[in-house]
């Protein structure tokens, strides 16, 4: 059973971060039970809480890609204690159509406690600890007829097609 768990719980952490990146922010509350506090750098409470802050920050965000690694899992009954490593590009919007943008590159883990609850594993407890936030100027240079990841259900993962 233990494997099976440690699946569930990864998967938990990687629908975490299709939903940020996606701005689905339904699918980030289900990853929390509602009782669930989240300390992450600039926001600590409730994961309502969590959910409006991140509609806050990243509503000038046009790209955001969290990658979660490392992944270890210290499983006690229905309790796991969780390290993931996560590195996170979030790029700013420009200010006009071709401009440069500001891409902030972070590096953080989660220590998260999970809990089993009715059957299903999610977050009770997140701590972010953060190791280095580096931001830089870029330009760019996808072409057009590339298609676009879209932070919203109209990206490909949701519809099919470009």
């Amino acid at each position: 059973m233990s494997l099976i768990d440690k699946q569930e719980i990864t998967e938990v952490l990687y629908r975490y971060a299709r939903a940020v990146d996606r701005k689905d922010f339904d699918r980030v509350a289900d990853c929390y039970f509602p009782d669930a506090i989240d300390n992450h750098g600039g926001y600590v409470g409730t994961v309502d809480g969590l959910i409006e802050d991140m509609k806050s920050r990243h509503a000038t965000i046009d790209s955001s890609l969290h990658y979660i690694t490392n992944v270890l899992i210290d499983l006690d009954g229905d309790t796991a204690n969780v390290e993931s490593y996560c590195l996170c590009y979030l790029r700013q919007a420009p200010a006009r159509p071709g401009a440069s943008q500001s891409r902030a590159t972070i590096k953080c883990r989660y220590v998260d406690r999970f809990e089993r609850r009715d059957g299903q594993w999610r977050i009770a407890d997140r701590i972010v600890v953060f190791d280095e936030s580096v931001t830089d100027e870029i330009v760019d240079g996808l072409a057009s007829s590339w298609v676009r990841s879209r932070r919203s259900f109209e990206d490909p993962v949701f519809t099919g097609k470009p």
